[in-house]
C-alpha cells in the first residue's frame, strides 16, 4: 500500500514563468543574469549556441551552483529554476525554495521588462520501495486485475489530469503522474523507486497576462495545493 507518510520528502522542485513577447540577446542576457543580486549561481555559465529557428522551448543559458543544487535554464519564452536534492542528507523546504524563487523570478521579469502569460510549479517526490511497479498496480488496480493482466508488471505507471479553477484567478492543469522507476544511491546501489512528480500550470488557453502580484499570489498558495491533491491518491499510515 501507498501511504502519505512515504511521500514527504521533495526530491526535485522545478519553478517556471513563461514569457511570451520576448525579444532574446545571448549576450544581453547573460550580462544581467551575473549581475543578479542572488549570487547562488557560482558554477560556470553554459551558453548554447544555437540558430535563430532553434524551438524557443530550448534554454540558451543554463546557470548552475557548484554543488548542483540550483539551476536556472533561460529560454526565449520561458524560464525555469530548478532545486535539486543531491544527497540524503540534503533536505528540500518546498515553502522555501519557492519563496526564494518567486523573489528570482519577480526580479528577473523585471529586469528584462518581459511579461508572463503562465506560471507553474513541479514537484518530485521519491520513494525506495521492493517490487515498485507491483506495489502501484496493487494500489490502484481492482484485484481481478492484479490477478491477470498486473500479477508481475516490470513497469507500471499511472497519469491523471484535473482542470479547475484556482483561487478564483487562475484556471489551471493539474497532473500527478505515479510511476515504478530506479535511483541509484551514493554507494552505487540501484534501489528500486515510486516516483511521484506532481505538476500545476496555469492553462494555455487562457491568454492572460499575469502581473508580479499574480506570480506571487500564485506561489504563495500553490504548495498546499500539491499537499492536499497527494492526501486524495493515498492514505495517511
Amino acid at each position: 500500500m501507498l501511504i502519505y507518510q512515504d511521500f514527504l520528502e521533495t526530491s526535485k522542485l522545478q519553478t517556471t514563468v513563461f514569457t511570451p513577447n520576448f525579444t532574446f540577446s545571448t549576450s544581453e542576457m547573460l550580462k544581467k543574469l551575473l549581475n543578479m543580486e542572488q549570487n547562488i549561481f557560482d558554477g560556470d555559465p553554459f551558453i548554447l549556441p544555437l540558430p535563430a529557428d532553434a524551438p524557443k522551448e530550448i534554454p540558451r543559458i543554463t546557470l548552475d551552483s557548484k554543488d548542483k543544487k540550483y539551476k536556472l535554464e533561460v529560454a526565449p519564452i520561458r524560464i525555469n529554476f530548478f532545486r535539486n536534492k543531491i544527497d540524503e542528507n540534503d533536505k528540500i523546504i518546498p515553502n522555501d525554495i519557492i519563496t526564494s524563487a518567486v523573489s528570482l523570478l519577480t526580479q528577473l521579469l523585471d529586469s528584462l521588462g518581459t511579461q508572463c502569460d503562465r506560471i507553474a510549479l513541479v514537484i518530485d517526490r521519491n520513494s525506495i520501495k521492493d517490487d515498485a511497479a507491483k506495489v502501484i498496480a496493487s494500489h490502484f488496480c481492482k484485484d481481478n486485475f492484479i490477478k491477470e493482466p498486473f500479477d508481475r508488471p516490470s513497469e507500471f505507471e499511472i497519469h491523471s489530469l484535473k482542470q479547475y479553477p484556482f483561487l478564483e484567478k487562475f484556471e489551471v492543469n493539474s497532473w500527478v503522474r505515479i510511476r515504478s522507476a530506479h535511483m541509484r544511491h551514493e554507494s552505487g546501489i540501484i534501489h528500486p523507486i515510486i516516483n511521484i512528480q506532481q505538476d500545476i500550470n496555469t492553462k494555455a488557453e487562457a491568454t492572460k497576462i499575469y502581473s508580479k502580484e499574480d506570480v506571487t499570489i500564485f506561489y504563495e498558495k500553490i504548495y498546499d495545493e500539491f499537499d492536499k491533491i497527494l492526501k486524495l491518491y493515498m492514505p495517511k499510515q
